[in-house]
């Protein structure tokens, strides 16, 4: 059977904003920080941390000077993974339709230890209908890197694999690393492209 590699942060779940960290910071710290967008925190430095470049620690360090934070670690953490995203039931109840038909599932994230922890805290459950999770951490790169679906390529194995994305970057660099590749909208459309791939390889 095929092997569907779900990308989980936009597909599976929604992307956390990073402007509603930045807000919560901001209560916490009587509104004094040093950057005013949460778009300024994707960086080199946090895409280091999330493909494990750069440790917790280190990172901390540094987004402490980032946001000239003055709180405790512990409250600076937990403004951070405050928010985990929202499961999409829609997705998840088409991927416990292909896992029954035989299809070998793969998750592929890029998120941060922190956002990892999060969303197994709160999404764990939901997370067992993949055989296995591919992060970045473990492919040492961020997608659209390669170095990233070389991983997902080795973790899906043989046969015939459909990755899904919600990012077109990331969909074109799959495509460039030989898998085949849809553009997730929705549920239903997932679904159709998985019976329409299902057909072509069989």
């Amino acid at each position: 059977m095929p092997t569907l590699i779900c990308d989980l942060g936009g597909v599976l779940l929604t992307e956390v904003d990073p402007q509603r960290r930045l807000d919560t910071w901001s209560a916490g710290a009587g509104g004094a920080l040093g950057v005013t967008s949460g778009a300024e925190l994707d960086d080199d430095a946090l895409r280091a941390f999330r493909s494990g470049h750069l440790s917790e620690d280190e990172y901390c360090r540094q987004l402490r000077d980032r946001l000239r934070w003055t709180g405790s670690d512990e409250d600076l953490v937990a403004g951070w993974i405050a928010e985990a995203g929202v499961l999409n039931l829609d997705v998840l109840e088409a991927l416990s339709g292909l896992k029954e038909k035989g299809w070998h599932l793969v998750g592929a994230t890029d998120a941060s230890p922190w956002d990892g922890r999060a969303v197994e805290a709160q999404f764990g459950w939901a997370l067992t209908v993949f055989d296995r999770v591919v992060t970045s951490a473990e492919a040492g790169a961020c997608r659209p890197d390669p170095r990233f679906f070389a991983d997902l390529r080795g973790a899906a194995g043989v046969g015939p694999r459909l990755y899904v994305d919600d990012d077109p970057h990331n969909v074109s660099g799959a495509r460039r690393a030989g898998l085949d590749a849809h553009l997730f909208t929705t549920a239903s459309s997932l679904q159709i492209a998985c019976r329409q791939f299902a057909v072509t390889v069989s």
